[in-house]
């Protein structure tokens, strides 16, 4: 469509439009929008400008969730792209695999309620307050209700989101907005008790804790609590930020009277000074961190780090080839494990067997057979190749052992579906090539996966060529890689920065056959 003239665009803009030609409107105009002016603005002028475009930004968060949750609605993603819409959105674009999944289910509860969708739509109500409100009205008693009273309930929430309540406040009003609609299913105080118990059971049974590494040096770390227990942790989470920032006026009193009575001359109370400023700029969110951090050290420093699986928390150190060779051929030749303790004849036997004959042609010894020798004598459970592919951990089950396990996490680290950052151990281990076509429990033909993608990627049984999520192996590194269907792939981003791969390798590649390396 080639652009307006202003008669032109009115008389365009006096009828309805379908919705590709209103995003070419928006999309125009927005190409056309001319920023010079602001140097010209106010203050006030600027933030009636900013107002303006956060307004329009959410009428189109709303329009947006409108088509997502349709999209949600009628398996379109499913149907033209042979995979579930929240993986959809992660991998066309770039989101992680929760971040995907909070927009489908935003887009759900904004769509709830019809008249909450069109307060959302004309501006009235911001997306997130919307979403609270179609949440509360979900949890109501909606079948025993009236028509009238489930209306008059959206329009007073909807008075509350136009009215200045916040998100919090509104998601909390369900009981207040019951009474004054329909007070003869509000809860009576026995069954606020009774409620009471049961959100309590939920948040126990929904309890959780996630470790996850960012790729970025750090770890990060999220979940959830029971609210009594929550509030416990938050209560001396905040003592310890309090009592360090009391630790540090006092320190500065200190210095200051250290300073003024000669003990400390100028150069070293500077010097001091610097160091307590540091420590004093740190964020409240930092010093949050710090506290559980110091927490966690008090607990190790008195002793009081519980054991593990009946022993202590311990690290794994992984070797190369060429270390494991070395020593197995040390401890055949004197009989010693690493650590100095004696091996048993059988043992000495079993390595001195992995060895002999090897050195002498300077071929190198199977890896596989060097680890069993090693394993067996107690020197070392896992192997690590010189290029860090995880060597023969053995191959005779179809459930995968505890060192094939191990081996996995190594290699893969959490799920490898691009944009998933569901850790190892929650994943479950995948046959590429199903058991029941044939694939053995070995290393490459594994893969970690979690619960959801595990359905997305497992091979139709009755249609092995259908267009679908599916797994290779790379041929020179041995690590997995994920490509999309056929169909998918015109939709993904061009170039190597087409998204997030896992939580264990956030920089994602894309091959020209639309290959996600995981």
């Amino acid at each position: 469509m080639d652009s307006f003239t202003f008669v032109e665009y009115s008389v365009y803009m006096s009828g309805k439009r379908n919705v590709w030609q209103t995003v070419k409107v928006i999309e125009e105009a927005l190409d056309l929008l001319d920023r010079s002016c602001a140097a010209t603005m106010n203050p006030a002028q600027t933030l009636a400008a900013m107002r303006a475009m956060r307004r329009l930004a959410d009428r189109m968060c709303a329009e947006a969730a409108v088509w997502t949750d349709r999209a949600a609605k009628t398996c379109a993603a499913e149907k033209a792209a042979g995979t579930p819409l929240s993986d959809y959105l992660a991998v066309t674009e770039g989101r992680s695999s929760s971040e995907a999944n909070g927009l489908v289910h935003q887009a759900g509860r904004i769509t709830a309620d019809p008249r909450v969708r069109d307060a959302a739509l004309a501006g009235t109500v911001s997306p997130n307050k919307a979403a609270a409100a179609g949440a509360v009205l979900r949890d109501l008693p909606r079948h025993d209700m009236s028509e009238a009273q489930r209306r008059a309930a959206a329009e007073r929430l909807i008075d509350q989101a136009a009215g200045g309540a916040t998100t919090g406040q509104i998601a909390r009003s369900a009981d207040r907005v019951l009474e004054q609609v329909a007070p003869d299913l509000a809860p009576t105080p026995d069954g606020r008790a009774a409620e009471a118990e049961r959100r309590r059971r939920r948040a126990v049974r929904e309890r959780e804790l996630t470790f996850v590494e960012d790729g970025r040096g750090s770890v990060r770390f999220w979940g959830r609590l029971p609210q009594m227990e929550g509030d416990l942790l938050r209560t001396v989470v905040g003592a310890c930020v309090e009592r360090g920032r009391g630790d540090e006026r006092r320190e500065l009193e200190t210095l200051k009277a250290q300073r003024a009575t000669g003990e400390l001359s100028a150069g070293q109370y500077f010097a001091a000074r610097t160091v307590l400023g540091e420590r004093e700029s740190r964020t409240t969110a930092q010093r949050q961190a710090d506290a559980i951090t110091d927490m966690v050290t008090a607990l190790q420093s008195a002793g009081q780090v519980p054991v593990a699986g009946g022993e202590a928390p311990r690290v794994v150190v992984t070797l190369d080839y060429t270390r494991l060779l070395q020593l197995a051929v040390e401890a055949a030749a004197t009989g010693l494990r690493p650590d100095g303790t004696m091996l048993d004849e059988v043992s000495v036997a079993r390595l001195r067997t992995a060895v002999t004959g090897t050195t002498e042609t300077g071929a190198d010894v199977a890896a596989s057979q060097v680890r069993l020798a090693c394993c067996d004598a107690g020197i070392l459970p896992t192997v690590l190749g010189q290029a860090s592919e995880i060597l023969d951990v053995g191959r005779e089950h179809r459930l995968v052992t505890p060192q094939i396990r191990k081996a996995l996490t190594l290699r893969d680290s959490g799920c490898v579906f691009p944009g998933c950052t569901v850790p190892a151990p929650a994943c479950q281990a995948h046959h590429v090539i199903p058991w029941w076509a044939g694939g053995p429990t070995s290393l490459n033909n594994l893969v970690l996966i979690c619960r959801h993608h595990h359905g997305v990627i497992e091979p139709h049984r009755f249609a092995p060529a259908a267009d679908q999520w599916r797994i290779t192996f790379d041929p020179d590194t041995g690590r997995p890689q994920v490509h999309p269907p056929r169909r998918l792939r015109h939709d993904l981003p061009p170039g190597p920065d087409a998204g997030e791969d896992s939580a264990h390798q956030p920089e994602t590649e894309t091959g020209a056959q639309g290959t996600l390396i995981a």
